[in-house]
């Protein structure tokens, strides 16, 4: 790998820059799991930015989040008791469920 400089003055400046990162896909899951890197695993973070593979770790830990949660959400509706009648009453079941699906995904897969 050949450097290239420049001159700033009397100083010679590097010409350096990251390698293209792949395009940014990531939705909710991405951004969680950015997050905790950032604050919580502040070397793996910083090496998956010199490295240039934040972008892509991302996407793909959102994809198989995503994945997993709706997995989770299809066995959970399937295997709980239907919602009771009335519109407020199923919305607390959706929201219970997808609290479920949430707290599963972040054990297995954001925070790992």
């Amino acid at each position: 790998m050949e450097i290239t400089y420049r001159q700033e003055g009397d100083y010679l400046i590097p010409n350096l820059t990251l390698p293209k990162q792949p395009k940014r896909t990531y939705t909710k899951w991405g951004e969680i799991r950015r997050t905790y890197l950032k604050n919580h695993c502040p070397v793996q973070y910083n090496l998956l930015v010199i490295k240039a593979e934040l972008t892509a770790h991302l996407n793909e830990i959102d994809e198989q989040a995503w994945s997993m949660w709706e997995t989770i959400m299809e066995q959970l509706e399937r295997q709980s008791v239907p919602p009771p009648q009335g519109t407020m009453q199923w919305v607390q079941w959706q929201n219970r469920l997808r609290a479920i699906a949430d707290e599963q995904v972040l054990h297995d897969i954001i925070y790992n």
